[in-house]
């Protein structure tokens, strides 16, 4: 098994219901991708990205209407073996350092240095 992407995706049912953000782990085996939902121990696989995360979404469907048909809302969040979590988290940090090091790439480079040194620094809250 090789990880391939670490992703955070709202799955919607129609106009019915959306999901809070789920972590999603796609994973090479064999050949095939493997979409796995951390959070409610659900997965799915085809044999592209698109296929496998519209077939997880699916099961995500089925997951959460025998979840409500079986009156088990509460038991629904399930997360899955560790394994999976540190799989996941590796590739979000990798995916997180690539990008922030292409922003600031892209966005200084267009920044006179002397403007920068002239400027304060200031700490802003997300």
């Amino acid at each position: 098994m090789k990880g391939m992407k670490a992703k955070r995706i709202r799955f919607k049912i129609g106009d019915l219901w959306e999901s809070p953000l789920l972590h999603i782990l796609l994973t090479k085996e064999d050949d095939v991708i493997v979409a796995r939902c951390l959070d409610l121990t659900v997965s799915s696989h085809s044999k592209d990205e698109k296929s496998a995360l519209k077939a997880l979404a699916d099961c995500i469907k089925e997951y959460v209407l025998t979840a409500l048909e079986n009156d088990a809302i509460n038991m629904i969040f399930d997360p899955a073996h560790s394994k999976y979590w540190r799989m996941y988290n590796e590739l979000e940090a990798r995916n997180s350092s690539r990008n922030l090091k292409i922003s600031i790439k892209r966005n200084l480079a267009s920044v006179p240095k002397e403007n920068l040194r002239r400027s304060t620094a200031e700490i802003e809250y997300a």
